[in-house]
């Protein structure tokens, strides 16, 4: 009985550090999205990165998601808290599951975003080239 309590302690333990790992990985993708969301707020005003915040405007309003350290523990585990947040005010403070699935939501759509904004431009600077070239001609 007590291996069996002993072994389950272990799994459980496992189980938590686990979990504890996958936070600390959070914070670096919020990261990469922020810095991507930083780019594009260059070419388009339909993406806001500012202070911990990365906003996304939509035809139906602004969705953003905010990192902040979670009070609740300690400074130096930079342990961070993630929130949903809505132009119309709602704000949902998100779990471990929600928050990835966030923030993995908000890079497809910013990259998604990126290409098209790539293709637009490529394809304007086709058709101020083939003017340029066409009226230079004549």
């Amino acid at each position: 009985m007590k291996k069996l309590m002993l072994l389950l302690f272990l799994v459980g333990a496992g189980v938590t550090t686990q979990a504890q790992e996958d936070w600390k990985q959070l914070p670096e993708i919020f990261e990469r999205v922020y810095s991507l969301a930083t780019d594009l707020n260059e070419q388009t005003n339909k993406v806001t990165a500012q202070g911990s915040v990365i906003s996304i405007t939509t035809a139906k309003g602004t969705i953003s998601v905010e990192q902040k350290l979670d009070p609740k523990k300690a400074k130096e585990l930079k342990h961070y808290q993630y929130t949903l947040l809505t132009s119309s005010g709602k704000s949902i403070l998100l779990d471990k599951m929600n928050s990835e699935r966030v923030i993995e939501t908000f890079q497809a759509k910013l990259l998604k975003l990126k290409e098209e904004l790539r293709v637009n431009q490529d394809a304007d600077v086709e058709e101020i080239l083939g003017n340029l070239f066409d009226g230079g001609g004549k």
